[in-house]
């Protein structure tokens, strides 16, 4: 398929959800066809028909907008199933418009996006195969991409929408027990997925929710994986408890005792860095400064070649940010300033946008509460500059609420002034 994420990126995005709600299939045809960096002409030349076909489509002047024939070749030459501009066909039925008329096509917005990121067999439940399950893995890589983007609550609605399409097709499909089994390790690990973006928006009821299911499914088909990553998730939102320090050490020792021989180099260095914050939070600076030490020795050992997706993010950024809250906790406020500067310098931007943003936050909060104050109003703009982008995370936008009460509450004018501009610019905190 031709740029999925930016497919599904541009079917979440307010001009689709008014586009949806208004039933224009020509405004779909045209928001996809962007989308993956095409004109009318290459489209046309693509799928057959001349550019003025296309643009009368488009503007929704002409029936070729509600001809289901002309849809689905124009389905085909953009890469995304007949679904996705409205096209529902089953079995020995002639394809029909599913519900374009009536303010949605194929369960609005989210639909089309899930429909896009998931083959037409997991869309409509047949017989799955191993290469449809591969396609399903390939569809979760694409949430992970577009939440780095964007940000957990952006993404939510449509992971959720992606695991009820692969329960359908656990309960519906027909396949052998090897390719069951990989399907009950991507829906699990989907569920982990939801869960993760559920805490990034801020929303923590739904991340436990969404974490004990993955658990749970995993637990049942003795596919420890997404278990692991659950519990490593939950070991990071209990970090962030005020008392939460033994949970956070207790469910990183847990996803640790459940990896076993499994756990990579990479795995352990991340799950040092999450005891290394619980054991802060709790005042043991010792265990704390040693849980520090110990992932940066497996993180010096380089990745082994099969670790899972999920872990591209974890490196000298990341064990960096988590140092930092070890500092901040255990009063090591140059530490922490040292750390935050690393964290921000060694973060791949291109890659990882929303971790930029969430480490120049970090780092202007750092510096507000070492008093360090004209620096830290330049560093805090820049992040509320780019946190627009990324406003599907509420953490980040909680955090640079509080950097903007911390800096309004210094006895430093330039702080104060800037503080009010700040609070009218920022989405409001979750």
């Amino acid at each position: 398929m031709a740029d999925a994420p930016a497919i599904a990126a541009v079917l979440i995005s307010p001009s689709c959800r008014a586009a949806v709600a208004a039933g224009e299939t020509g405004m779909a045809v045209r928001l996809i066809r962007q989308a993956v960096g095409w004109s009318q002409q290459d489209l046309a030349n693509r799928s057959g028909y001349s550019q003025a076909t296309i643009s009368r489509l488009e503007r929704e002047a002409s029936r070729a907008a509600r001809d289901t024939a002309i849809l689905t070749d124009l389905a085909e030459a953009l890469g995304v199933p007949p679904a996705a501009l409205g096209v529902i066909s089953g079995p020995g039925q002639r394809p029909i418009l599913g519900g374009v008329d009536r303010r949605d096509f194929v369960g609005g917005t989210v639909g089309l996006a899930v429909t896009a990121l998931l083959p037409q067999s997991m869309t409509t439940p047949g017989r799955i195969d191993a290469d449809t399950v591969a396609q399903c893995w390939t569809g979760l890589r694409r949430l992970f991409e577009l939440d780095d983007h964007q940000g957990g609550g952006t993404v939510f609605q449509l992971t959720e929408e992606m695991v009820r399409r692969l329960e359908v097709g656990l309960r519906r499909g027909s396949y052998v027990s090897a390719v069951g089994r990989e399907l009950q390790n991507v829906t699990a690990s989907t569920m982990e997925h939801a869960g993760w973006l559920a805490y990034d928006a801020g929303w923590h009821h739904q991340a436990r929710h969404w974490w004990l299911e993955a658990s749970h499914l995993a637990d049942l088909a003795g596919i420890p994986e997404a278990q692991v990553t659950a519990l490593t998730s939950m070991a990071l939102q209990a970090s962030d408890a005020p008392a939460g320090g033994r949970e956070t050490v207790a469910l990183a020792h847990a996803a640790r005792s459940t990896a076993r021989d499994r756990a990579t180099p990479t795995l352990l260095s991340l799950l040092s860095a999450r005891e290394a914050v619980g054991h802060a939070r709790t005042g043991d600076r010792g265990a704390a400064s040693s849980s520090i030490a110990e992932a940066r020795r497996w993180l010096d050992r380089g990745r082994r070649g099969d670790e899972p997706f999920w872990l591209d993010f974890w490196g000298p950024a990341d064990l960096a940010c988590h140092e930092t809250r070890v500092a901040l906790a255990t009063g090591g406020g140059r530490t922490a300033e040292s750390a935050a500067r690393t964290a921000l310098t060694s973060v791949d931007k291109e890659a990882f946008p929303r971790n930029h943003i969430l480490y120049t936050a970090r780092l202007g909060s750092v510096l507000t509460q070492l008093g360090q104050l004209d620096e830290a109003i330049d560093i805090t703009s820049k992040a509320i500059e780019g946190v627009h982008a990324v406003s599907g995370s509420r953490r980040i936008v909680s955090d640079l609420h509080r950097t903007v009460d911390l800096l309004e509450r210094q006895k430093h004018p330039p702080a104060t002034t800037f503080a009010g501009a700040a609070r009218r610019l920022l989405p409001a905190p979750a």
